[in-house]
């Protein structure tokens, strides 16, 4: 083989090789290049999160704008200005209570249950209606729909607030029994706090029940239409 093409061959191998070395330096910059580029997290980022504790906090927000408008009084049409169901249940301090022996006055039916959220704030808007008539006028009856957690020995517990179940302050100063004779089905009951107004003739009053934390001016407003009529 001459000098002359020997030197053309060398000169095509050091073009293959140089060629070939310049394809693994642009490989291995774009290695770095990979490795250098921040890495996807994954699972759950940042902006899942904050969407899912969106949702979370809207569907509680909705539920409690929902569980309020209920209070308003639009009434419930199996039982509202139908003659009042009967009952007779025991109170916590042993005593028996009639609805019939209340008969002449107004009488306010509370259904609660201790483990509720909202059945606490209840009592307070329930203390001053309390406070501003005489018991010959209106006679207020709270009763548990959950007799089965609401024990006796709970319920003494939990007439005065703040307690292991609620840190508000209150005093449950009324009448206070539990629903050991389906009370709460006969009025047709399906959530707590309800409020049920019976009227001196015995007959639940056409505006309610009133379901939810309502206010006790909101009450009020309903004994006396019945005190005056």
């Amino acid at each position: 083989m001459t000098k002359k093409k020997r030197k053309k061959k060398e000169n095509w191998k050091e073009r293959r090789r140089r060629a070939a070395l310049k394809v693994q330096k642009a490989l291995e910059a774009e290695r770095l290049k990979r490795e250098r580029e921040p890495k996807k997290r994954k699972g759950w980022t940042k902006g899942k999160t904050f969407a899912v504790v969106f949702a979370f906090l809207l569907i509680i927000g909705i539920y409690g704008a929902w569980q309020y408008t209920q209070s308003l009084p639009e009434g419930n049409s199996n039982v509202n200005g139908q003659k009042a169901p009967l009952f007779t249940l025991t109170d916590i301090d042993g005593n028996n209570v009639s609805l019939e022996s209340f008969r002449g006055k107004v009488v306010v039916l509370d259904f609660f249950y201790i483990r509720c959220g909202y059945c606490d704030d209840q009592f307070l808007e329930l203390g001053e209606i309390y406070q501003s008539y005489s018991r010959d006028d209106v006679m207020i009856i709270s009763i548990s729909i959950d007799p089965t957690y609401d024990t006796v020995d709970r319920l003494k517990e939990f007439r005065t607030g703040p307690n292991q179940y609620s840190n508000l302050v209150y005093e449950i100063r009324w009448i206070l029994t539990r629903d050991t004779n389906d009370v709460s089905t006969k009025y047709g009951i399906h959530a707590a706090p309800t409020t049920v107004i019976i009227d001196k003739e015995g007959f639940i009053s056409p505006h309610g029940p009133f379901v939810g934390l309502t206010d006790s001016s909101q009450l009020s407003n309903e004994i006396d239409l019945l005190l005056n009529r």
